[in-house]
């Protein structure tokens, strides 16, 4: 057979343009299929990573609950205590956390800590030993000898303790109204009304204490009627006598230091005069450090203040602004917007 005549130049290009359209669409197939097994795995991975970043997340979460939860169970004995300490620390921090971002010394911060953590070691010694028990009770032998022995160091806390604290807050109050004019301006009595309920807490206790007395001599029930029309006679008295010297400036300074005193006094006492034992004096004074170490540093932010210019300064681009004025002011100069007459 003769030979085939041989393809013309014609046919040899489309024929190398069909292999070269052919190699082309090739490649571009295994690059679809390989990019697709790509896509494939990130997506694999990032459902892990998902997986991970949320089994990661869930177990700190369970680590911030859970820990102070155990603590206070392991070593209080009480899954409250763990979640009040927990509580109160998170609130240390965070109010730390914000006053080291307005640029309030961590020298402040560090020494409200301090006085917080000491308070808390003092008030768990002390109430681990049973020294205020111990001295409410010889008190007590004192002043309401004829009163249950295992009420005697309550009712001699709640005798002695409001009334001294009373007397001590209404004291400090009035005498700085004496002396100091910003605080004698500071203080504006209420209406009547409201001076009421200003001295209502002394009153209150004026009332229960009149009760007691009455009752103590007499030997009768706290809850006789007689018992109970002495305190509402002796609290209206008390509210009345109260309500007007605090129409007097310094005056109803005096009755709200009374008041406070007395609130302060009445919510010691039987922390002091109950007998805890170690676990729960330890507790409590954990729970007294963390929030006195919160308590001072709104103390102290209060007192001094925050530096508002200085958050200015930092919070704005002063160089930039002032780089721009120059270069707006040396632009005006060589190229005038209009010509001076």
């Amino acid at each position: 057979m003769p030979p085939a005549p041989a393809p013309g130049l014609r046919e040899q290009v489309g024929a190398t343009r069909g292999s070269a359209k052919r190699l082309i669409g090739a490649h571009v197939e295994l690059g679809k299929a390989e990019f697709a097994d790509i896509a494939d795995e990130l997506k694999r991975a990032a459902i892990l990573a998902g997986i991970a970043v949320a089994a990661g997340i869930a177990a700190a979460l369970l680590l911030s609950v859970g820990l102070p939860l155990f603590l206070g169970e392991w070593i209080f004995g009480s899954l409250g205590w763990g979640l009040l300490h927990g509580l109160l620390f998170l609130l240390a921090i965070a109010i730390a956390g914000a006053l080291l971002a307005v640029h309030v010394s961590g020298a402040r911060i560090g020494t409200s800590f301090l006085v917080g953590a000491g308070l808390g070691v003092l008030v768990a010694i002390v109430l681990g030993l049973a020294l205020t028990n111990r001295g409410w009770a010889i008190v007590g032998d004192r002043i309401v000898p004829l009163a249950s022995a295992d009420i005697r160091p309550l009712a001699a806390a709640l005798l002695a303790l409001p009334v001294v604290a009373a007397l001590l807050f209404g004291v400090l109050s009035f005498a700085q109204t004496l002396t100091s004019d910003d605080a004698r301006n500071d203080v504006h009595p209420p209406a009547f009304g409201g001076r009421v309920a200003a001295s209502l807490p002394a009153a209150l206790y004026v009332g229960w204490l009149a009760a007691f007395a009455f009752s103590y001599s007499t030997n009768r029930p706290m809850f006789d009627w007689s018992i109970v029309g002495v305190a509402v006679g002796a609290l209206i008295a008390a509210a009345i006598v109260l309500a007007i010297v605090s129409a007097w400036r310094p005056g109803y300074a005096l009755v709200t230091g009374l008041s406070l005193g007395v609130v302060i006094g009445v919510a010691l006492a039987p922390l002091s005069a109950v007998a805890f034992g170690g676990r729960v004096s330890a507790a409590i004074g954990v729970t007294i450090g963390l929030a006195t170490w919160s308590t001072l540093m709104g103390i102290e932010v209060a007192r001094r203040g925050i530096d508002t210019d200085d958050l200015k300064e930092r919070f704005m681009p002063r160089r930039t602004i002032d780089m721009t004025k120059e270069t707006i002011e040396w632009a005006r100069a060589r190229m005038p917007l209009s010509r001076r007459s």
